[in-house]
């Protein structure tokens, strides 16, 4: 069979570990449509990786499980914030850092920027001016 090839070639590992072009992964869906064999041996693959990982992690300090319980114990018992708009509670935020996509720039050159926009405006003002009162004479 055409799947027993596809499975024995290691083919299936690529795509499950992500290494696997895109053509390989639409074989892989083709062949997942086609035969149920391959969704079986995905399974194994899969149980076989996890088995892997588990075998040689490192187990949590045993004071996490507790800190964690005790940070969601902590968050279940706040009251939820019900009521209208002038009897909430003031939010303050600390440490809020844009999105790296976003540019940051000081108010200082905000400022000058609106100056010289305001500036270069007036000029072209004053010189419209200039120029229709020395065409009226």
């Amino acid at each position: 069979m055409d799947y027993e090839r596809y499975i024995s070639d290691g083919n299936l590992e690529k795509v499950l570990l992500g290494f696997a072009s895109p053509e390989e992964e639409a074989e892989y869906r083709m062949h997942l449509n086609f035969f149920p064999e391959v969704q079986i041996e995905q399974d194994e693959i899969e149980c076989r990786i996890e088995r892997m990982a588990f075998k040689d992690a490192a187990p949590p300090p045993a004071h996490l499980k507790t800190a964690i319980m005790q940070q969601v114990a902590q968050e279940a018992a706040a009251p939820v914030m019900t009521g209208t708009w002038y009897n909430r509670k003031e939010i303050h935020y600390e440490n809020v850092q844009p999105p790296p996509n976003k540019m940051r720039v000081h108010i200082g050159w905000k400022i000058l920027l609106i100056t010289l926009l305001v500036m270069v405006a007036s000029s072209i003002a004053a010189a419209i001016i200039f120029f229709y009162m020395t065409i009226g004479k």
